[in-house]
């Protein structure tokens, strides 16, 4: 790779900490943007509008939850198409991405990995010489794993079987820095990392991860919403999904769903499990249980679906607006926010 055919520019936003990366083709003039935010859409735009780009692509290494992504408005002004991982089941995005995808602009390509454990759909992507790792692999550190379907032994796999086998000289450039680090290297991390550096075990990178004792993230309320919609704001998402109700669970009752069918669709052993579940809640897991379940339900009855963050809920609101359900609300940080609040659950099988 010709890296002097390479335009690259490093982008920061201050208050989520979120690094943004552009990089285009210096002779097609063709690009694409790697984690965009909302608030800094007109400072990207302006850029590459400056650099003389054509933008084919916006990337999400995952869907965040401490900031917007700017994708849907990109797109809507540039014509780009916004890619996701196919695991988070994004129904707004134009490009579902897998292992070993290929994002191509120019005579360049963007490699997808897979690297999950951070979330359950979190993707790096790899060009000659650099490696963009979203939230699994950060600079001495790595995202947390205890929500979005977040698992430590995941991320330890995904860091140590794939990160780890690109070259050493490989540049690290992470979506977010808190310390003041641009980049590091896949040898320097492989070396320093506190987390999952030097000859760490699964062991005891599993036992790290859960003595983190981690606060509710802030911006999850608002962030995860509006990008399971490409980053649409709340006027712009409910032009997207219908009549879903993006519901605060401090409110529950007040928002006029006290007579809903309350469903949760996780998994059986997360009903019963730690984080317990709402009484009355109604478990019916997302996939073809709850596909049959919406068949044969009255369209005309207000339902409420709940998971872990909110994140498969909204998948669940989604397929129940597309089946013609009439009113539709999600519980906007699931379990865990319940849980923050100290409200009350239940962790018998019986409803």
């Amino acid at each position: 790779m010709d890296n002097r055919k390479l335009i690259f520019q490093q982008l920061f936003e201050a208050e989520s900490s979120t690094f943004t990366y552009l990089l285009a083709d210096r002779e097609t003039r063709e690009a694409v943007l790697i984690d965009s935010v909302l608030e800094k859409v007109d400072r990207d735009l302006k850029l590459i509008a400056e650099l003389e780009l054509n933008l084919k692509y916006v990337l999400d290494t995952h869907v965040h939850a401490d900031h917007v992504t700017g994708a849907g408005l990109i797109r809507s002004r540039t014509g780009a198409k916004a890619a996701v991982a196919r695991a988070a089941n994004i129904a707004c995005a134009d490009v579902l991405l897998c292992e070993g995808d290929e994002i191509k602009f120019g005579e360049f390509a963007l490699k997808v990995i897979e690297t999950p454990g951070h979330t359950d759909s979190s993707l790096s992507f790899y060009i000659e010489g650099m490696v963009f790792t979203g939230d699994a692999l950060l600079i001495r550190g790595c995202g947390r794993t205890d929500f979005q379907g977040g698992s430590a032994e995941k991320l330890f796999d995904s860091v140590t079987q794939k990160l780890w086998k690109l070259p050493a000289e490989t540049i690290v450039y992470p979506a977010h820095d808190y310390k003041g680090f641009t980049a590091s290297s896949i040898e320097v991390e492989q070396k320093n990392n506190p987390r999952l550096g030097g000859s760490k075990s699964k062991a005891e990178f599993i036992e790290i991860m859960s003595k983190l004792d981690l606060p509710y993230p802030k911006m999850i309320d608002r962030a995860l919403p509006a990008n399971q919609l490409c980053g649409l704001e709340r006027t712009e998402s409910e032009k997207q999904a219908g009549s879903i109700q993006m519901l605060s669970l401090e409110n529950l009752s007040a928002a006029g769903s006290a007579n809903s069918l309350l469903i949760d669709v996780r998994r059986p052993d997360e009903f019963v499990g730690e984080l317990g579940h709402i009484a009355g809640a109604h478990l019916i897991t997302l996939g073809p249980d709850l596909e049959k379940f919406l068949d044969t339900y009255d369209r005309s009855e207000p339902i409420v679906f709940v998971c872990r963050s909110g994140q498969r809920s909204m998948q669940a609101a989604q397929l129940a607006v597309q089946k013609g359900f009439e009113s539709v609300g999600n519980l906007v940080g699931g379990m865990l926010r319940w849980n923050e609040l100290k409200l009350a659950t239940q962790r018998k099988t019986e409803q």
